[in-house]
């Protein structure tokens, strides 16, 4: 009689995802998609990734998945999908920021209503963020920059994207990439008091954009901001890979300092204050080229660990942070 497979089990999957041999491990491969823009929150009940599926270059739905550990994930169903014909994320539903404000989850997000027009943001709410409903509801944005600073018109600007939320001083700071009327690559800051009006408040930084085929992306992109022991820090990627600054506040930023060649990376703790990196859709390693076809398959999510040595960020394996060397 042969003998039955056995079924594996949470923990051997674990054990298989800490075995890898690079320091960041593919912890979420989901399938036939591709995970590229995503955001990682921590529940009252679990982790959720919530992430932007490729192939086709188009995000169509906010896919999800949850993890007990950070280390095994399971797919759920995705939590938004795009609007109807007219509607501001018909085209696209694409990178998002989810913070908790009064009790309630709220997910700013970059969308499309068509193909050629360019992007703005909406929102969706939640109560236990799983089940998602887009605000105000009527398929309008809930954010377009201003004109006189901004190079934003209705339709070929896709430069308005990539919203990171914070809470500071009992309102809510908003970085986003976006181009300038120039054409220059920008951070740039929008405040709100409910995560739904917001006020824009223009670039924070400029960027002159440096075009090189074989090297990108050629400005900013996938800014993450967080304070650490009084002190903020902002990590983005650039034309040289990520690369994270800090300052006394939200507002100021001291020197550029690169990391290396994570492409876009989130930057978050757990409550035990271990630190973690994320790297998405190439092989780590891979710059963000603008070759075609990419070197090597796309694929899922990565993870590694971040270690402060005197208060700097230093990349480690994933198994030193979670304490299984």
């Amino acid at each position: 009689m042969p003998r039955r497979k056995r079924m594996s089990t949470v923990a051997d999957r674990r054990r298989e995802i800490l075995a890898q041999r690079s320091a960041m491990k593919e912890v979420y491969g989901a399938g036939q998609d591709t995970v590229n823009p995503h955001t990682i929150v921590r529940g009252p009940d679990c982790w959720h990734l919530f992430y932007g599926a490729w192939p086709g270059g188009q995000n169509l739905e906010k896919r999800h998945a949850t993890s007990d550990d950070l280390v095994v994930w399971t797919k759920q169903e995705p939590v938004l999908l795009r609007g109807k014909p007219g509607d501001c994320d018909h085209a696209e539903v694409s990178e998002a920021s989810v913070i908790e404000h009064d009790g309630r989850w709220y997910m700013v997000y970059a969308c499309r209503p068509r193909p050629e027009a360019s992007r703005r943001f909406s929102v969706a709410v939640s109560d236990d963020l799983w089940h998602w409903e887009k605000i105000p509801g009527d398929g309008s944005p809930v954010f377009i920059p201003l004109r006189e600073w901004s190079g934003w018109t209705e339709d070929g600007v896709l430069e308005c994207k990539d919203p990171w939320v914070i809470e500071y001083e009992g309102r809510y700071l908003m970085y986003f990439v976006c181009q300038n009327r120039w054409g220059d690559s920008c951070l740039a800051l929008a405040e709100s008091a409910d995560l739904v009006h917001w006020e824009d408040r223009g670039p924070l930084m400029t960027f002159q954009r440096i075009e090189n085929k074989f090297q990108g992306p050629s400005g900013f992109e996938v800014p993450r901001v967080f304070e650490k022991d009084g002190r903020y820090w902002i990590f983005v990627m650039n034309f040289w890979g990520t690369q994270y600054a800090s300052g006394d506040d939200p507002f100021h930023f001291g020197e550029w300092t690169v990391l290396g060649p994570w492409h876009g990376a989130s930057v978050f703790s757990d409550e035990q204050d271990r630190w973690f990196i994320t790297h998405a859709l190439r092989p780590f390693g891979q710059p963000s080229t603008r070759l075609r076809p990419m070197i090597g398959p796309l694929q899922g999510l990565c993870l590694g660990g971040i270690v402060w040595s005197e208060g700097v960020p230093v990349p480690v394996d994933l198994r030193h942070v979670v304490g299984e060397e």
